[in-house]
């Protein structure tokens, strides 16, 4: 058990940085974290480690990590004794999941697999916070001789804005699934030459995203509780006139290829993912290598009650605020079912290294 925490106190706590953002934080101890002795600790240390190889300032075991790795008990301790979990005193925060998708495609356009993927842009470039169009929303927009124009939208490019570019990294056989790598930012293609690669965000077209799902509720097309991510699919699948549907979303994705050893995707942060352990979470708030438990207890994930230490190594565009996460599921269809019906409520406890 660590040391007693002052009582009833509140720190406030910032990173640095010009754009950080201030939290409110309530010391506590380790006993008072439900279901805290039964999570499996290697496992976040693991998780926690890949960081740490990025990040000489993030703290590490003395010695052997694989000592620490292979011994729960040993990794557990590691945690109560260097760090101090602080409670997020904060609105109620929100908890989804994403996962790296399968798809098949080919390097040749053809009837088979006419939707293309395409490589980040020469002329896309991120906006200065100051510009007219950065406070318009967008954050990204296309340079040419006269300034800054806002770049092609997502209905743009599927009817052919980039179609002379050279642009198209491969093709993929199915518009809903490519829809959904673009959702998820990353994805697996089994390509029809027997070989597999690895696509990984590499920017997008600057302009906000929207989501499918929502819109469908908004407009009755489809009920809440059928609007998760196989709804969705099946609702795309069977109407007719679905890409006016996607187009609603205007924000549209850029890949590029992983290489050829990569064994998983990646985070933002540069570090492979790490299936019920990886959370994408807002930066402002909590820096790359942040530890959080995440607490959803009426979530079930994985077979268990969702209450786990979790490491920010992600960030995604619609994940702001101080409680709010999106944990990486992992890989394929049995990650994407895991991960398409999470949406619950949840609360963060911080991990700051003691002082």
């Amino acid at each position: 058990m660590t040391a007693d925490p002052p009582e009833a106190a509140l720190w406030r706590w910032q990173h640095g940085g010009a754009s950080s953002a201030v939290l409110s934080l309530e010391p506590l101890d380790f006993a008072e974290i439900p279901g805290w002795r039964d999570d499996n600790h290697a496992d976040a240390l693991a998780c926690y480690l890949r960081s740490a190889a990025l990040a000489p300032h993030l703290l590490r075991p003395a010695g052997d990590p694989a000592r620490f790795i292979a011994d729960r008990e040993a990794a557990r301790v590691f945690f109560e004794a260097h760090f101090l979990p602080c409670r997020v005193n904060a609105d109620q925060g929100l908890l989804t999941s994403y996962f790296e998708p399968v798809l098949q495609g080919s390097r040749r356009r053809s009837a088979a697999f006419p939707v293309p993927v395409y490589r980040h842009p020469a002329d896309l470039a991120l906006l200065p916070p100051e510009h007219p169009l950065a406070t318009q929303g967008l954050s990204a927009a296309r340079a040419t001789a006269a300034g800054f124009e806002p770049y092609f939208t997502r209905g743009e490019i599927e009817a052919g804005a980039l179609e002379d570019s050279e642009n198209a990294l491969l093709y993929l056989a199915d518009a809903v699934d490519a829809f959904v790598m673009h959702v998820q930012g990353s994805g697996l293609v089994e390509l029809d030459d027997g070989t597999r690669v690895r696509l990984t965000f590499d920017g997008k077209n600057g302009h906000p995203y929207t989501s499918i799902s929502k819109w469908l509720i908004a407009h009755g097309k489809l009920a809440a509780a059928d609007a998760d991510l196989h709804g969705m699919k099946a609702w795309l699948r069977a109407k007719p006139g679905r890409e006016a549907v996607l187009h609603e979303n205007r924000s549209y994705i850029f890949f590029r290829e992983m290489g050829a050893s990569a064994a998983a995707p990646r985070g933002s942060s540069g570090v492979d993912l790490y299936p019920g352990r990886s959370l994408a979470a807002d930066p402002a708030f909590h820096p790359a290598g942040t530890l959080l438990w995440v607490s959803a207890p009426d979530l079930i994930f994985e077979g268990k009650r969702f209450q786990r230490l979790t490491v920010a190594q992600d960030t995604g565009s619609a994940i702001k605020g101080p409680q709010r996460g999106d944990i990486f599921a992992g890989t394929g269809d049995a990650a994407g079912e895991s991960a398409g019906v999470v949406r619950h409520s949840c609360d963060f406890i911080v991990l700051q290294p003691r002082r």
